[in-house]
């Protein structure tokens, strides 16, 4: 059996075609991750699993007739196999098998003993808790990535446990599941993981906001000067032509420079609030009821108690957040559906919830909702592309959940929550 090597000697699986599935070695958390490289080969033919050999080599299993491998993800006409692996609670296994996925769920005790039957399955999905060390399974799941670019990893860990395993997770590009979880959090989290894996992750398009934001800024500065200087040197009475095209293109510029400014605070909270007092969510979520156009038949339905909803945090990021989440309501609603915002009290925290129903979100995919324009793009709309990224940044920059799901009726759940 030929094994990896751990001291700089390249790993030899990939010779491995006709010899008995090597397991995953412990201690071997000093392999770097390897990115994942478009048309990589699928694990099975690093393994010696009975598949075509892409190398050269012999052939174990012959492709049928007037067949290619593409060596990327197989086309999803079976259901979603999931393998859950390690001391994870006994409930989940049942929880995954009632999503309405419908998954193929097989558990599994070891990530180092159950190398063959794991390899067997190809799962499509990961769902891991840590044993004790963590190290030893650490340093298999960056093995695992580098081999399998495709597969999709969960780190399953208590709410004791968040803090510790938030790092982890990213250093082996994991989804984060707290579990026992909130509702509907599992589904996310499992969608988010099978479908959104190869996406970039947010903090690349932070980056490139803050670079967009800094390079216009200033030109569209001396830009807005010049056409306000020319807008004030032109007659009223005798230009008034000329005049009224100055000022729409000045409408122009500050819709330009309002989306600046949302690049500029999206930066901003991602390293989280700057200050912290108490802020009443009730009295934010009315102001931006009350900027909203008057009359405005289209407009969402709104659902706040007369109480106060206490947080602490930063009161320009939480504002920006709720005019924000207020925008994008009023969007979907003029879109044609019925949209609710609903603002309430949990037991030691406050949600702040968006309710849409309608046929205009058939087309919805559920992993994709947090990401940036992907609103506008879906809904044909404008000026509120950021907005459900924004507030989702914000919220988990004051350390609360912004949440999506799809309720059995076919409407569309989105939470943001915040700690009292």
């Amino acid at each position: 059996m030929l094994r990896p090597t751990l001291g700089g000697t390249p790993i030899s699986w990939l010779v491995t075609i006709e010899t008995p599935l090597p397991t995953i070695p412990r201690h071997s958390h000093g392999i770097g991750e390897s990115p994942a490289v478009p048309g990589a080969p699928h694990p099975s033919h690093a393994l010696g699993m009975m598949t075509p050999d892409t190398y050269g080599g012999s052939v174990e299993s012959p492709s049928p007739p007037d067949t290619q491998d593409t060596h990327g993800p197989e086309p999803m006409d079976r259901a979603a196999r999931i393998a859950v692996v390690g001391p994870v609670e006994d409930q989940i296994t049942g929880d995954l098998r009632a999503l309405p996925l419908r998954p193929e769920v097989r558990l599994l005790q070891s990530l180092h003993d159950d190398t063959e039957a794991l390899a067997r399955f190809e799962p499509d999905l990961l769902v891991v808790a840590l044993g004790d060390p963590a190290d030893e399974d650490i340093g298999a799941l960056r093995l695992l990535r580098s081999l399998w670019p495709h597969l999709g990893i969960v780190l399953v860990t208590a709410l004791a446990g968040e803090l510790e395993a938030v790092p982890i997770a990213a250093r082996i590009g994991a989804r984060l599941l707290i579990y026992p979880d909130k509702p509907g959090q599992l589904a996310a989290t499992i969608e988010q993981a099978l479908h959104g894996g190869d996406r970039p992750r947010a903090e690349i398009f932070l980056d490139l906001a803050h670079g967009m934001a800094d390079e216009i800024n200033n030109p569209l500065l001396f830009l807005s000067g010049h056409l306000q200087l020319l807008h004030s040197s032109l007659d009223p009475a005798t230009e008034k032509d000329r005049r009224d095209q100055v000022h729409s293109a000045l409408e122009g510029v500050q819709r330009i420079q309002t989306t600046l400014d949302r690049l500029g605070l999206l930066s901003r909270a991602s390293t989280g609030p700057r200050q912290q007092t108490p802020i009443d969510l009730s009295a934010l979520l009315r102001a931006a009821l009350d900027n909203r156009q008057d009359h405005d038949a289209e407009a969402a339905n709104a659902a706040i108690n007369g109480e106060q909803q206490l947080v602490d945090g930063d009161s320009e990021q939480l504002e920006a957040a709720v005019e924000a989440v207020v925008g994008f309501a009023d969007a979907l609603s003029r879109a044609g559906t019925t949209t609710t915002i609903e603002l309430e009290s949990l037991a030691t925290a406050v949600r702040l919830r968006v309710q849409v129903r309608g046929a205009a979100l058939t087309q919805w995919r559920l992993p994709n909702t947090f990401e940036p324009f992907y609103p506008s793009r879906l809904l044909r709309g404008h000026g509120h592309g950021l907005a459900l990224f924004l507030a989702q940044t914000i919220v988990l920059g004051h350390g609360g959940q912004a949440t999506a799901r799809r309720q059995p009726d076919g409407s569309l759940q989105i939470d943001f929550v915040l700690g009292s």
